[in-house]
């Protein structure tokens, strides 16, 4: 077997490990960039690999993000999915009130389908706040 090969899988593996454990510790985006080229400058100089440099992800990971503990599923729950639940519920029922000329409750397809877009923008716009993309900052 390659001994290159074997090394680039790990710091594949590694590198992928890290960065879930990092997201999970809601460290932004361009911090884990500059978290991940350390790691792999280090690991590219020194021709360790990263568990023995660095230890296991997740351990690396709390070293570096400090003691956060991440997003509580919970609050993941209140502030995304219930609402994107709603909204796709709204939406479904706005347009089948459309489709079949239907009321619910009293109200138009178009009252539901307007609630669901009032409710699901937001929502979309604040999971896309929140997702940050990890940038490499040797290349940006």
């Amino acid at each position: 077997m390659n001994t290159g090969s074997t090394q680039e899988k790990a710091m594949h593996d590694y590198r992928e490990a890290l960065v879930l454990a990092l997201r999970l510790k809601d460290i932004p985006g361009n911090r884990i960039g500059e978290i991940v080229a350390e790691v792999e400058s280090h690991v590219a100089d020194a021709g360790e690999s990263p568990t023995d440099a660095f230890g296991a992800p997740k351990v690396y990971a709390k070293a570096v993000g400090g003691d956060r503990a991440g997003t509580p599923w919970w609050r993941i729950g209140l502030t995304v999915a219930l609402p994107a639940a709603v909204a796709g519920w709204f939406g479904a029922q706005g347009v089948f009130g459309l489709l079949f000329g239907e009321t619910h409750l009293g109200q138009s397809g178009w009252f539901w389908l307007a609630l669901g877009l009032l409710i699901g923008v937001p929502t979309a716009a604040t999971v896309r706040r929140s997702s940050s993309s990890v940038r490499d900052p040797r290349t940006g």
